[in-house]
């Protein structure tokens, strides 16, 4: 399926729902965009509906740069201390507020909604549990949320070799229990069978359309019986994306996710809002996603 058609089918369930699919860049008013076609196009990673072979390695190329912007932002020192804080842009206090949010949103899910989620290995036939955190940083979901919940094993998949390098000593006595891999998510191949948990969170902005489409697809396969996916992110609600080419990111509204999920297979379990975070950031919804009905 090419982006082109990813495209389209994204914009199609958005109308089709009545929801927008404008955008505009975070910064500089002058900058909208009146379709996410027209955005993708006017930094020429995506041609015309025909593309030509031209036209298709320039995408590739954009494509490309794209991923470099994103991960030279977050792979250096001055803009992204290898801290709670660099990981979560200057707002480390919202940590242990948004650590409980998660837990009781997971709790939630197992209690009243999929008990066929395991978290322990107890639960799970003496068997390890494991989760994958997407975009880990340093690895402060694993080690606040998933290893308490009772997780036997995390993977850290973290593009940056700066960050994932210093998960180790931020992850103490946690490390034991982890395993890193330094890739980004366009490039990583999970294996059948193999997470209860993949948690994605402030991090599905920094993957396009198409990447995140098809890592989706390849989640549903890894994820065991009763296994998620989580989505927890930044939206916005006047726009379908809002841009930000400081650190190559896309805001997206919880629409525009959800299509996505949808167009992975995948369809939503729950959904909350995080609740006690600042008035002035985006609004962060929760999502779990699982493949079977």
């Amino acid at each position: 399926m090419s982006d082109m058609n990813i495209t389209q089918q994204i914009e199609v369930a958005l109308k089709k729902q009545g929801n927008p699919i404008n955008g505009k860049d975070s910064e500089d008013d002058s900058l909208q965009y009146p379709s996410i076609t027209e955005w993708k196009r006017s930094i020429g990673m995506l041609g015309e509906e025909h593309d030509t072979t031209t036209t298709s390695v320039s995408a590739s190329k954009s494509r490309q740069q794209w991923y470099k912007t994103g991960l030279g932002y977050w792979d250096d020192e001055e803009t992204c201390p290898a801290t709670v804080d660099g990981m979560l842009g200057g707002f480390a206090r919202i940590s242990k507020c948004d650590l409980k949010g998660s837990a009781k949103f997971i709790t939630h899910i197992k209690s009243n909604i999929r008990p066929s989620l395991k978290l322990t290995s107890d639960e799970n036939g003496d068997v390890p549990t494991c989760a994958c955190e997407c975009g880990a940083g340093i690895g402060r979901v694993s080690k606040g949320l998933l290893l308490p919940l009772g997780i036997s094993q995390c993977d850290l998949i973290e593009p940056s070799p700066r960050l994932i390098s210093s998960a180790p000593e931020y992850l103490g006595s946690s490390a034991s229990k982890c395993r890193f891999f330094c890739t980004g998510l366009q490039d990583f191949q999970p294996k059948a069978d193999s997470y209860d948990i993949i948690w994605m969170q402030w991090m599905i902005g920094y993957l396009t359309d198409d990447d995140l489409v098809q890592f989706l697809k390849r989640c549903v396969p890894a994820l065991r019986k009763g296994g998620i996916v989580v989505v927890k992110d930044n939206t916005c609600s006047q726009e379908a994306f809002v841009v930000d080419r400081d650190d190559a990111s896309t805001t997206r509204s919880l629409p525009y996710i959800i299509a996505i999920a949808e167009l992975a297979g995948l369809h939503v379990v729950h959904q909350q809002l995080q609740e006690g975070f600042p008035a002035d950031i985006f609004p962060v919804p929760m999502v779990a996603l699982a493949a079977d009905r």
